[in-house]
Parts: structure tokens; C-alpha cells; sequence
């Protein structure tokens, strides 16, 4: 019985192939027509101001001739937008008006006769004059002036703006003492529909952020407006510290000695003030902080000197930092001043400290959430008159400026190096510049591990008497290379890149 079962499998097999080869040759084929491009590359990207007039001039190449009766469709895409069809005629030849960035260009082509539709892409790169670049926040004459470095990606080159907010007919109030200038991703951080990029602006009259492309400004865009509970109008901040190295950024906000957290995509807003114990009160938090990147935030306690650990960006009270339990691990210290805290490229954080009504400074290097693995006494040059710090990963030292001088100090060593001296000048502005490493192209990589320098002669014209200088940093303790140099600038107190 099974071998007649297999028996009749086989001959229904048989079969079926027998009808499928007496099928063949019942079908007709017919050649269509098939339409190739030239004159698009789609692997270029076609940069265009807005407002200007974008034109295409496509060559169809076709395999038969039909009479040309085609239809045609122009279309620009972009993530979260969606996809418009910006023209229907062969050629393009239409103005942009579109918001900068990055958009897919695709051009379909129907044969009309067959139905058959043949496409081919390209990408878009909508700019404006302040596209991106790096944004230099001046005092002039005790008023904040923003400036721009406006990076031109096609030639590769600078274009210098003073009074960029000026320029692009802002209507922001005039700002008082400049503090700081921060521009950062903001993603998920709060729903606006401008942008999910900020370029925040930190002075004595407020905090405030600007359109990241028009550079416009409205009431709603004060700070207050991004932190939960009722928040006084007179708020305002003294610093803010962020964190480009994860996708969901988190800021971190100081006012007033007390510290708030936007932990990236986990919260749409500012926590209330996080520099607390469970049970007790606020204590006086230092305006510097370090994290990485995703919990772990060192925070340091000036009412009794000693650094405070909130475990987790969804806590609401800090901890005590972990401590030394075996032979040869590092405490964290207790009882002294800090006077510097901050993080480098290299995902280390650093604290330089100091005796209380001493001259002795110290530096303290940990990561984030552990132990420290470095903690001596620094023995720099005039360490105890220095004003700025400049944290270096690529190689590991730590600049700092005394009135006109820029020391660099090799932590190994434990010495000193005179590298910069601009005589009667001053320097005003010291840092490395922060990229996000996950978005950034090659530029940014170099860029990251040049030292940025602002000079300005106190004796000059108040508003030009500044210069912004870049450094290359050798190893081996070798003198810096000195990059690019722009002048034109008023007293530099903070630089920040609008990326892209």
C-alpha cells in the first residue's frame, strides 16, 4: 500500500512537469521601453541657500522612442516631514524655501503608454548664511555681543560675522554680562516645533535660547519655560554644563547654587534641584558637574567640601561617592575647595582643588560612578593665580591661563610649561571645543584637539579688541602650532559649535 502511495506521488509530478513544459512557449514577450539619467548624481549632494532658485536639467535616455509621452515628478523627502511633490514639469527649475538640512531629492518618470515608472535620487543641502559654525559670545563694554564663525562645508572655510543675531534681525533684548553660550542637541528634551536643537545664551539679564535657524527669539523661549513647577521670571542661570557623548544629551543647569537635571529622553523638562540628601535640605552645589554620559552625575558640596554621586538621571537625591576598600585605591578627597571640574574628550573627569586659604592646588582624575586613579598636588607655575582651564585628551594635559600666559601642565611630570605669552593682553577664553562623536565628520574630529584661545588687549577699542586663536597640541611637551587666527572680536567669554 505505501509503495502505491508513492507510486501515484510520482506519477502526479510527472505530470505537473509535463504540463509546465507543454505550457512553454505559450507566453509572448514584448520589449518596453526602459529610461535611463544622466546629468543627476545620485551619490552628490547639491548644496542651495534658501531662496535661491534650484535647477535640474535631467537627460532621459530612452531604449525606444515613444514620442516622449512621458509624466514627470519632482519631490523633496525629509525624516518627520514627510515627502512633497515640488514639480511636475521635465526640468527643474523651482525656488527653496524649505527649512535647512539635509533632503532627498527624487525625480519619477512615468511612460505613459506602459505605466512603467523609472526614478532616480539625489540629495539636497538647504543652507543659510549661519548654516553652521562656531558661535563666539562677546562683553562689550559690559553688554553681551554674539558673533559667528559661519563654516562654509563646500569651500571649507570661515565666514566671520559680528553681531550675528544683528545681522539676522533678531528680537531678542539686548543681553547684559555675558556668561556663556551653549548649543546642543535637545532631542526629546521638550516639545517645540522649531527645532530639536538649542543655542542657549547665558548672561546677568536672563537665559534665553534663539531660533536654531532663524536665530529669532520669543518670550516662551526663556529657560523657565523648560523647568517643571512654578518657576520665578526672574530665574536665571549662572552656568550650563552638557553632555554630547549619548544620543538623548543631558544638561545639566546651575542657578542660584542649586542644580537641575534634563536627563535627555528620559524627561521632557528640568528636574527640580537635585543637590540633596534623602531627608535634608538643599546644599550649596559647586557650579561644576560631570556624568557619564547616562547616570553617575559627581556633583560637589560646598557646604562642607566634599563631592556628592546621584546614582541615577531618574533619582531625586544624591549619595555619597563609593569609597576605598582594598590596598592602593583612592578616596575622594574631603575638605578642600574645588575650584575646576570638568570632563575630556577621553571620557575622564578632572578636579582641581585646593587648601582653604592656601596656596597649594591639587588634581583629582576619576571617571564618573568609580574610584579616582590620580590624586596629587599640582606643582604648576603661578597655579594659584590661574583663571582658566582646558582639559586635553589627545595628549592628556591640563592648560591653564594666568593674565596673558598659557601653561601646560603634564600631569606625569608633575611640571609646568610656558607655551603662550601675549605680554600686556589677557586671556579671556581657554577650552577644547565639544563635538558629538556619533554625528560629527572628520572636521570635528580634528577640531576636538585644538585648543581654543581668546586674547584681547584691554587698551583696545572696546567691541574689536579681541582675537580667537586655535592650537594644535604636539606631544613630547613641544610648543603649539598655531591653526587659525581670527581678530575682530570683543572680550571672548564663551565659544559653542552649531553642528550639523
Amino acid at each position: 500500500m505505501k509503495r502505491l502511495f508513492i507510486c501515484i506521488i510520482f506519477a502526479a509530478q510527472v505530470c505537473c512537469l509535463l504540463s509546465c513544459y507543454k505550457d512553454e512557449g505559450n507566453y509572448s514577450y514584448k520589449d518596453i521601453n526602459e529610461i535611463s539619467f544622466s546629468g543627476i548624481d545620485p551619490n552628490a549632494t547639491v548644496p542651495v541657500f534658501i531662496g535661491d532658485t534650484l535647477s535640474i536639467t535631467p537627460v532621459l535616455n530612452s531604449t525606444m522612442s515613444n514620442g516622449d509621452d512621458y509624466s514627470y515628478e519632482w519631490s523633496l523627502f525629509r525624516e518627520m516631514v514627510g515627502e512633497r511633490v515640488i514639480s511636475t514639469e521635465r526640468n527643474l527649475k523651482v525656488r527653496i524655501n524649505e527649512l535647512p538640512g539635509t533632503y532627498l531629492v527624487q525625480y519619477r518618470v512615468t511612460d505613459n503608454k506602459t505605466g512603467v515608472v523609472f526614478k532616480v535620487r539625489t540629495t539636497l543641502l538647504v543652507r543659510t548664511d549661519v548654516f553652521e559654525g562656531y558661535m563666539v559670545l562677546n562683553n562689550v563694554e559690559g553688554k553681551s555681543r554674539l558673533d559667528m564663525l559661519s563654516y562654509d562645508a563646500v569651500n571649507g572655510s570661515f565666514n566671520q560675522f559680528t553681531d550675528v543675531l544683528k545681522k539676522m534681525g533678531s528680537s531678542l533684548p539686548e543681553q547684559g554680562t555675558p556668561i556663556k553660550v551653549v548649543c546642543t542637541r535637545v532631542t526629546s528634551a521638550f516639545s517645540y516645533s522649531d527645532s530639536t536643537f538649542g543655542i542657549y545664551l547665558i548672561t546677568e539679564t536672563g537665559t534665553n535660547r534663539v531660533h536654531p535657524e532663524t536665530f529669532d527669539w520669543r518670550p516662551t523661549y526663556n529657560i523657565r519655560y523648560e523647568i517643571a513647577g512654578n518657576i520665578s521670571p526672574d530665574f536665571k542661570a549662572q552656568n550650563m554644563v552638557w553632555d554630547s557623548y549619548t544620543y538623548f544629551v543631558p544638561i545639566f543647569l546651575w542657578s542660584d547654587h542649586n542644580l537641575y537635571l534634563r536627563a535627555g529622553g528620559l524627561a521632557p523638562v528640568y528636574s527640580l534641584p537635585v543637590n540633596k540628601y534623602v531627608g535634608q535640605p538643599e546644599f550649596k552645589a559647586a557650579p561644576y558637574v560631570t556624568s557619564n554620559g547616562s547616570d553617575n552625575l559627581v556633583m560637589f558640596n560646598r557646604d562642607n567640601n566634599s563631592f556628592a554621586l546621584l546614582r541615577s538621571f531618574q533619582h531625586s537625591a544624591a549619595v555619597d561617592p563609593p569609597f576605598a576598600s582594598r590596598p592602593g585605591e583612592i578616596d575622594f578627597p574631603t575638605g578642600k575647595e574645588l575650584v575646576f571640574m570638568g570632563e575630556s574628550a577621553s571620557g575622564f573627569s578632572y578636579a582641581i582643588l585646593k587648601d582653604p586659604g592656601g596656596a597649594n592646588h591639587y588634581l583629582l582624575k576619576f571617571r564618573a560612578g568609580s574610584l579616582p586613579v590620580y590624586f596629587k598636588q599640582l606643582k604648576g607655575t603661578d597655579i594659584d593665580k590661574a583663571t582658566h582651564f582646558a582639559l586635553g585628551a589627545n595628549p592628556e594635559y591640563i592648560f591653564y591661563s594666568v593674565g596673558g600666559k598659557v601653561y601646560e601642565y603634564d600631569m606625569y611630570l608633575e611640571s609646568s610649561k610656558l607655551m603662550l605669552d601675549k605680554g600686556a593682553s589677557e586671556i579671556s577664553y581657554l577650552a577644547f571645543q565639544q563635538f558629538s562623536p556619533n554625528r560629527s565628520p572628520a572636521t570635528y574630529g580634528v577640531w576636538s584637539r585644538w585648543l581654543n584661545v581668546g586674547v584681547y588687549n584691554p587698551a583696545g577699542a572696546s567691541g574689536s579688541n579681541g582675537i580667537l586663536e586655535q592650537y594644535s597640541v604636539p606631544d613630547a611637551n613641544e610648543a603649539l602650532v598655531l591653526q587659525k587666527q581670527w581678530t575682530g572680536f570683543g572680550e571672548i567669554t564663551s565659544i559653542s559649535y552649531r553642528e550639523r
